[in-house]
């Protein structure tokens, strides 16, 4: 049996999320979508987030597949699956 981890990722957006960067933090990884849902708040709060250079700031639940695959290019978080939460 494989463990997919679920990793807590920050990204810097245009206001309506089509144009996202993927900041250049630390990610936090979790055993479950639930419990790294419960992180998101925190992770909008943290000193990353807040000091941004991005009209937006996105944090998003990801299967490190995903994270993986979505590599350092822009990408439209919009299309992406999970739970997304913005400042």
């Amino acid at each position: 049996m494989s463990v997919t981890l679920i990793a807590l990722a920050l990204f810097g957006c245009s206001d309506d999320g089509t144009a996202c960067q993927r900041l250049s933090t630390p990610i936090q990884t979790y055993q479950t979508r639930e419990a790294c849902a419960a992180r998101l708040e925190d992770a909008l709060g943290s000193e990353a987030a807040l000091s941004a250079d991005a009209p937006t700031v996105q944090a998003q639940c990801l299967t490190s597949r995903q994270l993986a695959a979505l590599g350092t290019r822009p990408v439209d978080l919009n299309r992406l699956n999970g739970r997304v939460a913005a400042r």
